[in-house]
């Protein structure tokens, strides 16, 4: 599954956001300059299951992406503002995403599995929501 419709409904119903990339803009950061608040869409993991056909092949495939929100926290030595920065990022990307069909020829909606801290220091706040969308493999 390509990633850049994920980004670009991001793109289109996101506000307030310096940045909103892929994987590749997440990796150009490096050690560099991070512009927030951010998020990137990356992959997480992809599994896929049989579906028996008469005369045909198909395969119901799970593909799971993460969004890796980083948000600033320069001025609270708790992290406190940053996560109330964080909590109203989040609610915007789950408001775009979940139930949305990114693909209604060949897929299901987007659901949301959970989130997770990826990394707090040097004033920034890396946070990781994960999602998962249903999809099929059909040769007949």
């Amino acid at each position: 599954m390509e990633l850049a419709p994920i980004v670009a409904r991001l793109e289109s119903q996101l506000s307030g956001f310096k940045k909103i990339g892929g994987a590749a803009d997440l990796e150009a950061i490096g050690n560099g300059v991070v512009p927030t608040p951010s998020c990137y869409v990356v992959m997480t993991r992809e599994t896929a299951r049989d579906i028996d056909l008469v005369g045909g092949y198909e395969q119901a495939i799970t593909v799971g992406f993460g969004v890796v929100i980083a948000v600033a926290n320069r001025f609270d030595a708790t992290g406190g503002a940053a996560i109330d920065v964080l909590d109203a990022l989040r609610k915007q990307i789950k408001a775009a995403l979940n139930r949305w069909v990114p693909d209604p020829t060949n897929g299901e909606v987007v659901r949301f599995d959970g989130g997770a801290l990826v990394r707090f220091d040097d004033g920034l706040l890396w946070w990781l929501d994960e999602y998962h969308v249903l999809t099929y493999e059909r040769i007949l």
